[in-house]
């Protein structure tokens, strides 16, 4: 999809940015992101991290160790309380008699709403000797002292903004005082990575668009910038002769990342030959149909880095375009080196051999099928093919029998088909009468596999007032927003501490300060990475660095560290981000919709990125089309709106979704099919299919596409209810109690 870039003025109080809780509370903010260009929509993901950028944490001299005074997460955002109410709190915290640090955190948040709102004489009385009780962000107080100044009495400013070139010389603070101070050439030599850098380059080269050293230092440190594929090319075509192999490893990235795979292939061809550029520079070759040259090298990076969690990645790519030339003895070879040498990943390429076996109509198809099954019985491809034969089986009338192979299924930890596979096992008892079967089926559903599609629908099951497809609108279940943040797993003590507190866009620009530089991959630095851009509504690269804690190739110990990330409650809410919430439940509430389904809805159609374009011209955060919009505007009788303003938006999709469930009787499985393909298209597969059984609808929905649709949405739906209902959260936690 297209994205269009655009300042925007948010309304209400400044209070806390609920980090991937709550996108934004701003009050006359001007807050202008970079969004991506592209959803990253493709089945298969590139199973290495999308990097961040790195430099050597020790070069921010002045930075307070955890030593000093560590990062405490009990510091209450108040994200429950209505505006006033939370900043009347804050005011109160602020004001405490005794000196704590819940007092110093609540000065500097209520300094920040302050000088934000433009009355930078209240945040300099909140500011005032604030550094000597609360010395881990005293840079950071420095530099809110300094714009305050800069306001108020610009002649006293000069000498605030000295005093922190004094006293942390290499600081992030110091680049702003020595832009601040003319130094802009001194920022770009010194400061490299820092956010103020990317604002000096932009004006710099406006002025002089070829020069070499402002294209290479945007291509190394901000090659994910939204403009960056002209400043690329710019590079490539009059400076190609200069550049060493390290360079042309962040313009390959950068090009990579903007789905330029055709330049990426050039980029990658001179650029560092690692695992992780090799692997890229397959995808992109494979992306652009030349399969021989990807076959040849994903096998360097197989030869060269045998050892590295790539490497069997790569032999199922290069099964891939084996299979596809229906060459089975290719396939065999290379069968044969991922059990012998990968067993871990050997199931997933006996899956591929078998699909090619099954379209040549082989006879090999049975043996290789009882390989899987008999060898890796564990699994997630033995899971499927055991959930194949349970279908058969159910189609069959063999229901007992079916029943049976589900259970076996649930008990594999490994498959990725369990909760699908447990729900309709539980289905099937229930129509052989086994109400306790059934229930315990739907139960091990919840607690095996709590974020699926099938978790709502096992609930359902269960009669927990989650709703049904028929009912969802009428759930009204309080979402409570969590008002308390863990520290991250990567990052300096200075930026967990602007995290506890709210402050997303400060901890972004100190994140990267402290990690531009050169491609990293640790786990924990990149979950770190996607939160904070989640925090600031970079939600297409945010959102996928989070996912990629589900599909990452990477090392055992590595591993360790993803299934840390995965047990916090950040990494589950930072999925699903309460972003708009203002906007989406007041509207919700206008047009007697369930919040929650609404903004299900709206993470499954644009991520949460206000000015996303498809391919199709959808626009925004409910992705209205235009001419649906201008039907809409003419039916609610506004003669002005603008598809691109998040309010009109969501106002105008929560209106054509109350519309589209109006049109089926309520239904809101219906309801969201039409939202996707069209309310002509859905009478006609309920004139095909009927509704006798609504989960056998959604699995005969001819589009791939909406079938998909529905179970995301609702999936979505689902999740903001397991994570923000604590009635939902009580009845998940009672099936955890239960005995096996």
């Amino acid at each position: 999809m297209q994205l269009k870039k655009l300042s925007f003025l948010a309304s209400g109080i400044v209070l806390i940015a609920g980090g991937g809780y709550q996108a934004f509370n701003f009050l006359q903010i001007n807050n202008s992101t970079s969004v991506n260009t592209s959803l990253n929509s493709e089945a298969s993901p590139d199973r290495i991290a999308k990097p961040v950028e790195f430099i050597n944490i020790s070069q921010a001299q002045g930075t307070v160790t955890s030593a000093i005074l560590p990062a405490s997460p009990n510091f209450n955002l108040g994200t429950n309380l209505a505006q006033a109410q939370r900043l009347s709190q804050l005011e109160t915290r602020a004001k405490a008699p005794e000196p704590s640090l819940d007092r110093s955190r609540s000065r500097y948040v209520l300094a920040s709403i302050y000088l934000s709102n433009r009355r930078p004489k209240v945040a300099l009385g909140l500011l005032k000797d604030l550094e000597t009780e609360y010395p881990i962000l005293a840079e950071h107080i420095l530099l809110k002292r300094s714009q305050a100044l800069a306001i108020t009495n610009p002649n006293q400013a000069q000498g605030s903004w000295k005093q922190i070139l004094r006293d942390y010389p290499q600081g992030f603070a110091a680049a702003e005082a020595l832009y601040a101070l003319g130094g802009s050439a001194e920022v770009l030599a010194k400061f490299p990575s820092h956010p103020r850098a990317l604002t000096i380059l932009k004006t710099e080269l406006a002025k002089e668009p070829n020069r070499f050293d402002l294209l290479i230092q945007m291509a190394v440190y901000f090659n994910d910038d939204q403009g960056i594929i002209p400043i690329l090319d710019r590079l490539v075509k009059n400076h190609s002769g200069k550049l060493n192999s390290e360079q042309w490893s962040a313009i390959a990235r950068g090009y990579f990342e903007r789905r330029e795979y055709k330049k990426a292939n050039l980029a990658y061809s001179r650029a560092i030959a690692d695992p992780d550029n090799l692997y890229l520079w397959g995808r992109s070759l494979q992306r652009s149909n030349k399969n021989t040259e990807a076959y040849s090298v994903y096998s360097r990076l197989v030869q060269g880095f045998p050892s590295h969690p790539l490497a069997p990645r790569a032999i199922l790519r290069m099964i891939d375009i084996t299979s596809a030339k229906n060459d089975l003895g290719g396939v065999n070879k290379l069968i044969d080196r991922l059990v012998t040498s990968y067993p871990n990943t050997a199931a997933e390429g006996l899956l591929k051999k078998l699909n090619l076996l099954e379209k040549l109509g082989n006879a090999q198809t049975a043996s290789t099928r009882n390989q899987i099954l008999t060898s890796y019985p564990n699994s997630n491809e033995a899971g499927i093919l055991t959930w194949r034969s349970a279908q058969q089986q159910a189609k069959n009338g063999n229901l007992k029998s079916a029943v049976n192979l589900t259970q076996k299924i649930l008990t594999n930890t490994k498959s990725e088909i369990a909760p699908e596979a447990g729900y309709w096992g539980g289905k099937w008892a229930k129509r052989l009468g086994d109400s306790s079967g059934a229930k315990k089926a739907f139960q091990l559903v919840i607690s095996k596999h709590p974020d699926s599609y099938f978790a709502w629908r096992s609930a359902g099951q269960l009669g927990w007032q989650v709703g049904d497809f028929a009912t969802v609108r009428n759930v009204r279940l309080p979402i409570i927003q969590p008002e308390f943040r863990m520290p991250l797993p990567a990052g300096s003590a200075v930026l967990q501490e602007l995290y506890i507190l709210g402050q997303d866009r400060e901890a972004s620009d100190r994140w990267q300060f402290e990690t531009r530089g050169k491609p990293i991959r640790n786990p924990n630095q990149i979950f770190t990475d996607g939160v904070l851009r989640v925090g600031i509504n970079d939600n297409l690269r945010g959102l996928r660095q989070i996912e990629s804690m589900y599909w990452l190739d990477v090392t055992d110990a590595e591993k360790a560290d993803i299934k840390n990330i995965r047990s916090q409650p950040t990494f589950k809410q930072t999925l699903y981000p309460l972003a708009y919430w203002e906007q989406v439940s007041r509207w919700s509430n206008s047009n007697n919709l369930n919040s929650a389904l609404v903004i299900g809805l709206i993470r499954q159609e644009s991520r949460f990125e206000s000015q996303i374009v498809s391919s199709a011209g959808a626009i925004g955060l409910m992705q209205i089309m235009p001419e649906t919009g201008a039907w809409i505007a003419g039916k609610k009788r506004v003669p002005n709106y603008s598809l691109n303003s998040p309010e009109q938006n969501v106002e105008f999709g929560t209106w054509y979704l109350d519309y589209t469930h109006r049109e089926f009787g309520n239904n809101t499985m219906l309801a969201v099919a039409s939202y996707n393909a069209g309310p002509g298209r859905v009478r006609q597969w309920v004139n095909s299919f009927g509704l006798n059984d609504y989960d056998e609808f959604v699995q005969r929905i001819p589009y791939d596409e909406t079938r998909g649709y529905v179970e995301h949405v609702l999936g979505n739906y689902w999740n903001y209810l397991r994570l923000y209902s604590p009635q939902i959260q009580e009845q998940i936690n009672q099936i955890g109690t239960l005995p096996p």
